[in-house]
């Protein structure tokens, strides 16, 4: 049931890819508001990409989450919002870190029981942490080989099929996982 629960995840990321390349390849075309980030502190850019972006829906919050905790790692450094550091690289680091929470999100939201279990807090927390990393590399490992070398010219749609092919991928990983 997992993966089918992320079109709006993924609609969301095209979006951010969409974004992040329009501000580095043609700003003058990327939306008004976007625009005046050039030279901006990167946390106000960092708010302002993340509310053009997200939803009115019931995965708001889940969204805006994946967004703000992407782009802060990504961009983690980085004082001035510049659209010439905007690379490939980076974006292929910001739709994998992007999904990764996403899916994270999902499991943790799917296994709220099972994580109520943990016997302490600190039992909870390497049990996070442990899902956390085994996400963030299934996702590498998934969604890398899709964006590698191709981000120049991929549609939205071509974004939204690498996502969701990583998606289903990371799922299988996580439904076959046994700590």
């Amino acid at each position: 049931m997992g993966p089918r629960r992320f079109g709006a995840m993924a609609q969301v990321g095209s979006g951010l890819f969409g974004v992040l390349d329009q501000l580095r390849t043609n700003p003058a075309k990327a939306p008004v508001n976007l625009r005046a980030l050039a030279g901006r502190p990167t946390r106000e850019a960092i708010d302002a990409i993340v509310e053009a972006l997200v939803p009115e829906n019931g995965d708001a919050e889940r969204i805006r989450t994946a967004l703000n905790e992407a782009l802060s790692e990504c961009l983690e450094g980085v004082e001035t919002f510049d659209f010439g550091d905007i690379t490939d690289e980076l974006l292929v680091e910001v739709m994998i870190a992007y999904v990764g929470r996403c899916v994270f999100e999902q499991i943790v939201l799917d296994s709220d029981r099972a994580f109520g279990k943990a016997a302490s807090a600190d039992q909870l927390d390497r049990a996070e942490k442990g899902l956390f990393e085994l996400v963030k590399v299934a996702t590498d490992k998934h969604m890398r080989p899709l964006l590698d070398g191709q981000v120049q010219g991929m549609t939205g749609k071509q974004i939204q099929t690498a996502e969701l092919a990583a998606i289903r991928e990371v799922w299988k990983e996580w439904e076959a996982y046994e700590p």
